[in-house]
């Protein structure tokens, strides 16, 4: 009772903070699938190896639920098959749970493709937190600043508005809705910046795009002239392979 507590209300737990913000992140992917793997581990194991058991199942879920958007039945399966085996004595390890798990870890290829052609829409409050989320981790491993994903300091800004007036003519209609809320189209932005912006042009946004305390915002500005349907695919194939460096289990990869 206290594992699972401390799993689905882990700001009230006496974990240790970085258990309590993987737990965190696993309940804002709205995950719950490898539960009765980290029951059966923080029973079974060292405290070490649960702890590295419990990222892995951020890295996994993340790759599988929250980019591939996999069919949970297979995953369910997997963990279930390795907490009987931790239960029972014949798993013993960390890295012995891992090899079990596998099966539900896209490979750095699959995760890459998948990451490039992410969309996440952003009209809702749980989508809108994950993209936060992925754009800090992806900036920190750009830069090496750190943001709280949670500051109100700052916003997504969506390059191509949501709702785009005058100065959008390289879209066409399909495009503008196929492409607003890929990956590619997101970056971040201090919320007064982003507050000015509104649904300008991207002649107007660039040069503020330019002065952002953020280095992967900087970069729209200085690598691209206009802003296009192929420049957005090209920037999410760039931030795909980025992405692929942070979600990892080095053990899998």
């Amino acid at each position: 009772m206290d594992t699972y507590l401390a799993l689905t209300h882990p700001e009230v737990s006496q974990w240790h903070p970085d258990l309590k913000g993987y737990a965190q992140n696993l309940r804002m992917f709205s995950v719950r699938q490898p539960f009765p793997l980290l029951f059966a581990a923080y029973r079974q194991l060292p405290n070490a190896d649960f702890a590295s058991l419990l990222r892995s199942c951020l890295m996994i879920s993340f790759r599988y639920n929250v980019i591939g958007s996999q069919p949970t039945n297979e995953q369910e399966r997997v963990y279930y098959a390795v907490a009987q085996k931790i239960a029972n004595g014949e798993i013993l390890t960390v890295n012995a749970a891992l090899e079990g798990l596998k099966a539900v870890y896209p490979n750095d290829d699959t995760f890459r493709v998948a990451f490039s052609e992410k969309t996440i829409r952003t009209t809702n409050s749980r989508n809108l937190r994950i993209v936060r989320y992925i754009f800090c981790a992806l900036e920190k491993q750009a830069s090496s600043n750190d943001y709280d994903f949670e500051s109100d300091s700052f916003n997504i800004e969506h390059v191509l508005p949501q709702n785009p007036e005058a100065g959008w003519d390289a879209f066409t209609d399909e495009e503008a809705d196929a492409m607003v809320y890929r990956l590619g189209n997101m970056t971040l932005l201090a919320k007064k910046s982003n507050k000015n912006l509104g649904n300008d042009g991207f002649d107007i946004k660039k040069p503020v795009l330019a002065e952002s305390q953020f280095e992967l915002t900087r970069k729209i500005a200085e690598d691209n002239t206009d802003w296009t349907p192929a420049r957005i695919a090209a920037r999410q194939n760039i931030l795909a392979k980025l992405a692929t460096s942070i979600w990892r289990i080095a053990q899998l990869s």
